[in-house]
């Protein structure tokens, strides 16, 4: 055996070997959502709450500008606009100057007062900034959490709702990431309000309290519940329970009146992350926070320590803990207690770390998909596989004889170079990838059938087999590299442009042209010369 051969045949077991170790066993073939079973969710944004928050935000910003020029008028806002009231009309100029300022806004005058109302094509950007920031948030969350091949698409016709399938996913686990894609994550420190005489007992019921106020909350504040913590469960002779197939409805504990303003954001959190109070061995949750949220955190607690006033740390319209401090803290390291489990503080600091969404998810759709369907189908396509690998073997050894049994052995390598490279990358095999294996059986052997008929026409036309089989190749080498490039044009488009099962059939038919292109050429030219170096003088071919 010359070196030429020994070469290559060597470097053949080697790339069989290296993508055989990336399949084998095959359970680390990794499958999709319709073989292995998981979770399907269709959720809406609900990007009224996004316009609703940018108010808001608008409302905080315009009262802290017109404090800063001395100007007295009182800023309020409901769902749809912001109203300036309270200002003389030798003001009017200096409190027009500061409105202008706010160019998304239409504003209208009156001889003392001012309504600010969002422009239409603002509140078209703000709708989809929203739902952009929802599936980025979203992708964050679901890769943070660990799930292998997430599927997460934009749909709708106004792009609003978002599509997310996730394979193998358990029954426990579903509860978990619903209560993560649903939720914003929104994190906000506030001051209570100077109005509320409960301290940290807060107001019995929303009732009792809206009755203390003779039903009108002071301007600048809303009432806000505080659930009941696993500490109060246990003084009041209860075992806490985590599980959510028993958990029951969540209980409110008091209410408390705050200030609408908010001091530190999620916005200004760098890092979150879950940890243990050594002395109570409680979790909780450690945040560090930018420039910005260090000098409006030393703001809020110098406030705060100076009026004698608690700290309400809300997080998604919930009151976690309520604080208090005897002096301006400065640095950017928070740390927030409150009744956690360890799922619930790691769940809390994902949503700070990956980011708060500018409005909930309302769920649409959610449906399972159990493993039994997907062995099912996996049975199926693996048969259907095989019956087509059967009929290819005996039609190439009953029309070509032991030239068949070349392209056998080609088509052996191409299955395992695919598997190979579909582990390489770790991809992932759904019903249509398997259809993919199994078209691309039958296409590879079409580039073995073109140099097999080739091979006979130069036998025909009197040459001697070595020239045949170099004529052979030589002549179809062009026209098996245009058509496998045309089909890898074909399955890149239906990758770029397909979503869920086009995309997996996509890859399989990628990886099956490529593992094709080199087997027919390579393997198949091998394979000849080989069997003409240990018979130099055959005068004849089986073909």
């Amino acid at each position: 055996m010359s070196k030429r051969t020994i070469w290559r045949l060597v470097s053949t077991l080697l790339i069989c070997g290296v993508c055989a170790y990336f399949f084998l066993p095959l359970s680390k073939i990794r499958l999709g959502l319709d073989l292995k079973g998981g979770v399907h969710f269709e959720l809406e944004v609900q990007t009224h709450e996004a316009l609703e928050a940018d108010i808001k935000d608008t409302s905080d910003r315009l009262q802290d500008r017109l404090k800063e020029k001395g100007l007295p008028a009182v800023v309020s806002h409901d769902q749809t606009s912001v109203k300036v009231e309270g200002f003389t009309p030798d003001q009017k100029p200096a409190v027009e100057k500061v409105l202008n300022t706010f160019g998304n806004y239409d504003v209208a005058y009156d001889a003392t007062s001012a309504k600010l109302t969002q422009k239409a094509a603002y509140q078209q950007f703000v709708k989809e900034d929203a739902s952009k920031r929802a599936l980025t948030i979203i992708e964050n969350r679901v890769n943070q959490f660990g799930v292998a091949e997430p599927e997460i698409t934009q749909s709708g016709r106004d792009g609003n709702r978002v599509v997310v399938e996730l394979p193998g996913v358990s029954e426990a686990e579903r509860e978990r990431i619903k209560g993560l894609l649903s939720t914003p994550g929104r994190l906000e420190q506030r001051l209570k309000a100077k109005g509320d005489p409960t301290s940290y007992r807060g107001f019995p019921t929303r009732e009792a309290a809206l009755a203390y106020f003779n039903g009108t909350l002071p301007p600048g504040t809303e009432l806000l519940p505080e659930p009941e913590s696993d500490r109060d469960l246990r003084r009041a002779g209860q075992v806490p329970t985590h599980d959510p197939k028993h958990k029951g409805e969540e209980k409110i504990k008091s209410w408390h009146l705050v200030e609408t303003k908010v001091y530190v954001d999620g916005g200004d959190i760098n890092d979150a992350h879950r940890a243990v109070n050594p002395t109570t061995d409680a979790h909780e949750i450690n945040f560090t926070l930018n420039r910005k949220g260090s000098d409006d955190f030393a703001t809020l607690t110098g406030i705060a320590s100076d009026e004698g006033r608690l700290i309400s740390v809300v997080l998604d319209k919930k009151i976690v803990s309520n604080l208090s401090t005897k002096e301006k803290i400065s640095g950017g390291s928070v740390r927030v207690s409150g009744s956690f489990t360890k799922e619930d503080a790691d769940d809390f600091a994902l949503k700070l770390k990956s980011g708060a969404m500018r409005a909930s998810m309302k769920f649409l759709e959610e449906k399972s998909m159990g493993p039994s369907l997907g062995a099912d189908s996996i049975r199926s396509g693996v048969l259907a596989s095989l019956l087509g690998f059967g009929t290819i073997i005996v039609f190439m050894l009953f029309y070509y004889r032991w030239s068949g049994l070349n392209a056998i052995v080609a088509l052996t390598v191409n299955l395992i170079v695919m598997l190979g490279l579909m582990g390489s990358f770790n991809a992932v095999i759904t019903l249509p990838g398997i259809a993919g294996f199994a078209l691309t059986l039958g296409m590879a052997v079409d580039a073995n059938i073109l140099i097999f008929e080739r091979i006979r026409e130069e036998l025909k036309a009197g040459k001697s087999v070595a020239g045949a089989i170099q004529a052979g190749f030589d002549r179809v080498f062009w026209t098996i590299v245009d058509s496998h490039v045309t089909q890898l044009f074909a399955a890149m488009l239906l990758f770029i442009f397909g979503t869920g099962p086009v995309k997996g059939f996509a890859v399989t038919l990628t990886v099956g042209v490529v593992a094709s292109l080199f087997t027919s050429i390579y393997i198949s030219r091998f394979i000849y010369d080989w069997i003409l170096e240990r018979h130099p003088g055959t005068k004849t071919l089986s073909v």
